[in-house]
């Protein structure tokens, strides 16, 4: 059995409304939605493809992105923290169960300054590219993007973590400037990297129900702080026996995860199983499942020796 305190966290209900009271908040939201879409419902992921097909991430949803190992997932995640937090300047939280922050700076800079991963892994830098370094701390200078490392959390602990995350932020933004403090929100997208590290408290083999509890309190935790929440996941090595590698739902370590997620998306590359595959340099993003519009694939270009996705 599951925790009874982290069962009873389930989303937060709404007060009954008329339906005449439902239709009207809905044009309102529609309307609003029309003239400023990224910033009521939509985060830009700075993916140009994938914004453009999908909208970006929504706002108050759970969005999971699963792959096998070596496809990249980390990078993907890494390269939408770098485009929402830095260059877009909206306010991000990249939670790591696995990775250190040191690892994350260290694939972050080289996004930034255009450096080859492992020439800052060896710390063997030219004249050339210790200046784009110091050019990515420039870049990176007041950025409201914030890397955590909490290894092997449970859920209920990893949603009050953030709670209280969000809640400093939003006392910092009082202190400096009151009247601003209603306007810019504590924090608007969630990364979370990855569930396959979390500590999900199975109990009995009580692996779906695991899962489960951790999608509720997920989607609550959206829901109450109106964030988007991009969780990475693992997938079962079930694809290797295929001769189509291509993740599909009965890969997942559980059915909650397509279930009770408000969109899922595949990462692929060809060029893991084939290296000789005519998609080399190129990645597919799959949306499976999602609840607020259309399914398909887009196709990113890959540059790895930058951690670089969507060049």
């Amino acid at each position: 059995m599951l925790s009874t305190a982290a069962n009873k966290n389930l989303p937060a209900q709404e007060t009954p409304r008329s339906i005449s009271e439902a239709l009207a908040n809905l044009r309102v939201g529609i309307q609003n939605a029309d003239k400023d879409r990224d910033e009521r419902w939509w985060i830009k992921t700075g993916l140009v493809d994938f914004d453009e097909a999908f909208k970006g991430l929504r706002r108050g949803a759970v969005t999971v992105l699963a792959s096998r190992p070596s496809m990249g997932r980390s990078a993907l995640a890494l390269n939408i923290a770098t485009n929402v937090g830095i260059h877009h300047k909206i306010p991000t939280l990249y939670v790591s169960l696995d990775m250190p922050i040191w690892q994350l700076s260290m694939r972050i800079a080289a996004l930034l300054g255009n450096i080859e991963v492992n020439s800052l892994r060896e710390g063997k830098l030219t004249l050339k590219q210790e200046s784009q370094f110091g050019a990515a701390i420039g870049k990176a200078r007041n950025a409201p993007l914030h890397l955590m490392h909490s290894p092997y959390i449970d859920a209920y602990s990893l949603c009050k973590q953030v709670r209280e995350f969000a809640q400093n932020l939003q006392n910092e933004q009082g202190g400096h400037d009151q009247s601003t403090q209603s306007l810019m929100p504590s924090l608007s997208l969630l990364i979370i990297d990855d569930l396959g590290f979390a500590n999900l408290q199975m109990e009995d083999g009580e692996c779906d129900a695991a899962y489960e509890n951790a999608l509720y309190l997920l989607r609550d935790l959206a829901l109450e702080l109106n964030i988007a929440i991009l969780l990475l996941s693992p997938l079962n090595p079930s694809a290797e026996e295929r001769d189509n590698k291509r993740p599909i739902v009965t890969d997942l370590p559980s059915v909650a995860l397509a279930r009770m997620s408000d969109a899922l998306l595949f990462l692929y590359r060809d060029e893991v199983y084939y290296p000789d595959s005519d998609d080399r340099n190129r990645a597919e993003l799959i949306m499976a499942d999602n609840l607020h519009d259309l399914t398909g694939t887009v196709y990113l270009t890959t540059d790895l020796r930058y951690g670089r996705f969507g060049i």
